[in-house]
């Protein structure tokens, strides 16, 4: 998937990790939509925990128990792609959930790379 394409695609979507995941691509941050297709209810099992598991930890996030909520929506869509956008010294780090055929974001959401949030108890 292009750049220009994902950043038209969140576009489409409203909320902060959507427009702050825009803001990312267009300053060249590094992204990468995965091969392959996930099964839904798996990434709604393993993001609840993970999103639980940041929430207890008092990590920033941006989205995440929307995201969740738009995952178990799509659960009828059976599978769904994956992204990602940041890496290694970026502020967040975002995960994307998009149609099988890559036509729509589905889900983003996005989590506070700063070392003080990751060192919380």
């Amino acid at each position: 998937m292009k750049r220009d394409t994902l950043i038209v695609l969140l576009g489409a979507e409203d909320g902060d990790a959507y427009e702050s995941c825009r803001d990312a691509l267009r300053a060249g941050h590094d992204f990468k939509v995965f091969d392959g297709a996930a099964p839904v209810a798996a990434l709604v099992t393993t993001y609840r925990r993970r999103e639980r598991h940041t929430r207890t930890r008092g990590i920033r996030t941006l989205g995440f128990v929307q995201a969740v909520d738009r995952l178990v929506s799509a659960e009828e869509m059976g599978e769904l792609l994956i992204g990602q956008v940041g890496g290694a010294g970026t502020a967040w780090f975002y995960q994307l959930f998009l149609a099988p055929d890559g036509s729509r974001v589905v889900a983003c959401f996005a989590v506070s790379q700063d070392r003080e949030d990751a060192s919380r108890p």
